[in-house]
């Protein structure tokens, strides 16, 4: 059998997060959903499928092998198609126990099993074409299995996330102590301490409303508080932080202050004081001292998010900002209910809240939205930013950044032409 992980219609939902990634590339939990796919099938073929502007940078990081081409594997193969924006909660071997699809209850697609007679006789060119026709054609299945369509899903899932994948991949190794002067409530089998980390004195750790992650690498410095479930990454830095239930700090970030049930995706800075709550951040992120977001209307109403250009109910009370990789704020930023703030955007603290919707590469300066210095300075600050994590600004990752800015390009001279004149008015 092979895995093949696609990416179907309506990425553009989960925009900003998948402007510069595959929707399987975002993280809920502990893990990526790739990674969760991974970690279920250990020893079966993997291959991936995704739109055509992220076939360079997939072939980088996944390599060439994994990338699908015309083909989403041999016409000999039983096959497990799953959505890019999957996660699976049943035991692996029952996605394999009869040719069947499972849909959500709107009827988007989540997966599909197929054995080869049917894959040759499906006669599909991609997994795409070749899961539509499962769906129209293979006995329909109900499913526990969860369906990531909006930015705000990853953070509502987040919390069990943590617990499930902390289940999945920690557990085994939990309990281990984290050092002296570290006080811990709760049971101690919720906590795992990877290897190579540091806990200093005056630590709070919390466990008694679920699990502790602090893996490889990480550091936490005296002062920090951490309430489960949590996760913290890979080399990430605490800094006097205070993490909330339901947080996930990815690797190799640095975080202060105050974080509740938001996902930092990784390589991100909050260094400093102020408020993230109900977000999702995401890589090369730079948020100034202060930055803080609203995630709760006065009226206790619920909290609309811009999609694909136009508002929409989140259906949720509790729901803060989702930020585009590369994006920086100034000291003091205020960032509104329900903000879409698109990748490589500046954004520099005004006489009041920003505005909720600033679409990809623009800057935000006295208090207008402006179409900034040009994609070169872009990719110039984010060489940069990149190179002070030791990390460089592939080609392939370049040639992305050009495509969506030129992708970008119509909304962000909309934005940048409705608020010229509204400031001549």
């Amino acid at each position: 059998m092979k895995v093949v992980v696609f990416e179907q219609d309506g990425f553009e939902s989960l925009y900003p997060l998948t402007y510069l990634k595959a929707a399987f590339e975002l993280r809920c939990g502990a893990l990526t959903l790739l990674e969760k796919v991974r970690r279920k099938f250990p020893d079966t073929g993997l291959r991936l499928e995704v739109r055509d502007a992220l076939a360079g940078v997939t072939r980088e990081t996944y390599g060439a092998a994994v990338l699908s081409g015309s083909q989403p594997a041999l016409p000999d193969d039983d096959l497990l198609l799953i959505s890019a924006g999957a996660i699976l909660t049943a035991a692996p071997e029952t996605y394999r126990q009869a040719e069947r699809a499972a849909a959500t209850q709107d009827g988007d697609f989540i997966w599909a099993y197929l054995k080869a007679d049917t894959v040759r006789g499906l006669g599909a060119g991609s997994a795409r074409e070749l899961a539509a026709l499962a769906a129209d054609r293979l006995p329909a299945e109900a499913t526990d299995d969860i369906l990531i369509k909006y930015p705000w899903d990853l953070v509502d899932r987040n919390p069990a996330q943590i617990t499930a994948d902390f289940e999945a991949s920690y557990a085994a190794g939990a309990g281990a102590d984290p050092g002296p002067g570290v006080a811990v409530f709760g049971e101690p089998e919720q906590l795992f301490v990877g290897q190579d980390v540091e806990v200093q004195p005056c630590t709070f750790i919390d466990c008694r409303e679920g699990p502790v992650v602090i893996d490889d690498g990480a550091v936490v410095h005296a002062h920090s508080s951490i309430h489960g479930p949590a996760y913290i990454g890979r080399q990430a830095r605490l800094m006097e932080a205070r993490v909330r239930e339901g947080t996930t700090v990815g690797p190799v970030c640095r975080v202060g202050g105050e974080i509740e049930e938001s996902i930092i995706h990784g390589y991100a800075n909050k260094y400093h004081t102020g408020f993230l709550g109900h977000s999702y951040v995401g890589e090369w992120v730079n948020l100034g001292a202060m930055t803080t977001n609203s995630d709760l209307k006065n009226d206790y109403s619920n909290v609309s998010v811009y999609v694909n250009g136009q508002p929409r109910d989140t259906g949720s009370m509790k729901v803060g900002s989702f930020i585009g990789d590369h994006t920086k704020t100034s000291i003091g930023t205020l960032l509104n209910t329900g903000s879409f703030v698109g990748i490589m955007c500046n954004l520099v603290a005004g006489s009041s809240v920003l505005p909720k919707y600033i679409p990809s590469f623009c800057w935000y300066l006295n208090d207008r939205i402006g179409k900034g210095l040009g994609l070169s300075y872009a990719l110039e600050t984010a060489r940069a930013a990149m190179a002070r994590r030791g990390v460089t600004l592939t080609d392939a990752m370049a040639k992305l950044i050009e495509y969506t800015e030129e992708l970008t390009r119509p909304e962000k001279m909309e934005k940048v032409k409705r608020d010229r004149r509204k400031a001549f008015r």
